[in-house]
């Protein structure tokens, strides 16, 4: 089981006459997945330093949160039931796309009907392929923009990551929380193709 330590350490630097300290500028995120515990995901960290030097300016700062933000915050993530699901299954429309973020391995025992395969593990960049190379890789369509994305996995988790990074590449988003266990504890159907 991996440690709670950061992976990453950064010191202040120091110098007499000032201290650069780090500012985050993104999240990172690090993702163990119950299917493989040894391998990671992992989403950058950047950081700017910026300086306690009252008397010299700030070069490459953070910005300071005196002007209010004029970036829209994306819309919220739409959490699907079995029920909706259920409904979305058996009348699908083009603009609603469900999407399978588990391994090949776990998509062997099948899948949910009509969703499509993206391995969110193997290829946490999938979304972000050009059309031609996301169509290659996973022998569908890249979906537009203007197609909603529902997401599920195993228990929940990698879905939830999937779901998020869609949203941040200005998809509108849902999730399946209760993803396969739920599907399959209620008696869904399965796609074995």
């Amino acid at each position: 089981m991996a440690s709670k330590r950061a992976l990453l350490s950064l010191r202040p630097l120091s110098s007499p006459r000032h201290t650069l300290h780090p500012v985050p500028l993104a999240l990172s995120t690090q993702c163990v997945l119950p299917s493989n515990p040894n391998a990671r995901t992992t989403f950058p960290l950047q950081y700017r330093w910026k300086s306690t030097d009252t008397t010299a300016p700030l070069q490459n700062a953070a910005p300071t949160a005196s002007k209010p933000s004029t970036t829209p915050s994306p819309p919220p993530i739409k959490a699907y039931t079995y029920e909706d699901i259920l409904a979305l299954t058996s009348s699908p429309t083009p603009h609603t796309l469900l999407i399978d973020v588990r391994t090949p391995a776990e998509t062997a025992r099948g899948r949910i009907p009509t969703a499509q395969q993206l391995d969110i593990t193997a290829h946490p960049d999938g979304l972000f392929l050009g059309e031609e190379e996301f169509a290659e890789r996973f022998g569908w369509p890249k979906p537009g923009l203007g197609v909603e994305l529902v997401f599920y996995c195993e228990a929940g988790v990698r879905s939830r990551v999937a779901a998020r990074m869609a949203r941040e590449g200005g998809w509108r988003v849902g999730e399946f929380g209760g993803s396969w266990d739920e599907w399959m504890g209620k008696g869904g159907g399965v796609d074995r193709a």
